[in-house]
């Protein structure tokens, strides 16, 4: 059995990931103002804090303004330091899309089961502005807000060669497919995507 909880995930952090060469990445470049302008359409009100967001998660869910996002067959929820697991349905369904273009291009290549990582979910002002004075790069006004956006990491992935086993790998080839699955959701039209350098993830907010 593999219990994937924040102990675990700081066990992982620390231990040296497989390598398998150098990882690259596609460069998308949609500028914040883009994705505040589809969160702000698309999304929620920001939650003040977590109290706020705690009271009112009954009645969001209920009514599906939001879903909880838990881990399943295509990524995996890192632990969360600063937001938390939900998002609006559009952007769940984006997030799963992505799950099955990049599945799609694994299996076409005979790469074998990989998982990628959400490292950012829903956030709430309180948490943000906790985020900005500890990162100088979060910015004060972020999409994050509205449950419209989501991070993949990209420096690692996640590999399952036994069901129970989950080891954190730098494969370029299978990273690549993340890209690429990711690039063409944005070709499409369902998405602003900007790819951050210093967190090494790729920040998404779904368009409709």
């Amino acid at each position: 059995l593999c219990l994937w909880s924040p102990v675990a995930d700081k066990i992982h952090s620390l231990a040296r990931p497989e390598s398998y060469g150098r990882v690259k990445v596609d460069k998308y470049r949609d500028l914040n103002s883009l994705h505040l302008k589809y969160a702000r359409r698309n999304g929620i009100s920001a939650f003040k804090n977590s109290a706020a967001l705690h009271k009112s998660l009954p009645d969001f869910l209920r009514k599906d303004r939001l879903v909880k996002i838990k881990s399943n067959k295509y990524y995996i929820v890192m632990h969360l330091s600063h937001s938390h697991p939900y998002l609006t349905p559009q952007a769940q369904k984006l997030l799963d899309d992505i799950g099955k273009r990049f599945h799609k291009k694994l299996e076409e290549k005979g790469m074998g089961k990989y998982k990628y990582q959400i490292s950012s979910l829903l956030r709430t002002k309180e948490s943000q502005k906790s985020l900005s004075r500890s990162n100088v790069n979060a910015s004060s006004n972020t999409s994050h807000l509205y449950g419209t956006t989501f991070d993949i990491a990209y420096a690692t992935i996640v590999k399952r060669p036994l069901p129970w086993m989950n080891i954190r790998v730098q494969d370029p080839k299978a990273i690549k497919c993340l890209s690429e699955a990711i690039g063409e959701l944005r070709r499409e039209g369902r998405c602003v995507v900007v790819t951050e350098r210093i967190e090494k993830c790729f920040h998404i907010t779904v368009k409709y």
